[in-house]
């Protein structure tokens, strides 16, 4: 009885471990990903319900997009106009459920190529993307 209990204690154990949502970075990586492969259906999915996306400017804070569908109608409009567009994070820094990084995307548009540089800051709670905030972009 004893040797049944200890394995379904363990059972119990390993399900609980694998139910947790990945590390805040983990997904802001993943989030990455799917903007990179244009994949909407993942991008929408790794945002909360009640995803907030701000533009942060020395004078003001706006929101961008709020919610789900106001995300996947700016992301399919963003990436029919802006084809190549392709991203890259480094600097990246976890605090808690804050993560921090600088973000470079890269597109080829009638000017040439593009590759300007923001500083951005998502909130990541239960293993999605509840609030982002994006810096202005410089070259």
């Amino acid at each position: 009885m004893k040797i049944v209990l200890g394995i379904i204690a363990s059972l119990s154990l390993a399900g609980a471990l694998a139910a947790e949502p990945p590390a805040p970075a983990e997904v802001v990586r993943a989030h990455i990903d799917a903007f990179n492969r244009h994949d909407i259906d993942a991008l929408v999915e790794r945002v909360s319900p009640d995803f907030i996306w701000f533009n942060v400017t020395s004078d003001a804070t706006m929101m961008e997009v709020k919610g789900r569908d106001a995300l996947r109608a700016s992301l399919t409009s963003y990436f029919k106009s802006t084809p190549t567009v392709r991203s890259e994070i480094t600097d990246v820094t976890q605090v808690g459920a804050f993560v921090s990084f600088r973000e470079r995307a890269n597109w080829t548009s009638a000017k040439g190529e593009r590759a300007p540089s923001s500083l951005a800051v998502y909130e990541v709670r239960d293993g999605k993307i509840a609030r982002a905030w994006y810096y202005p972009a410089a070259p």
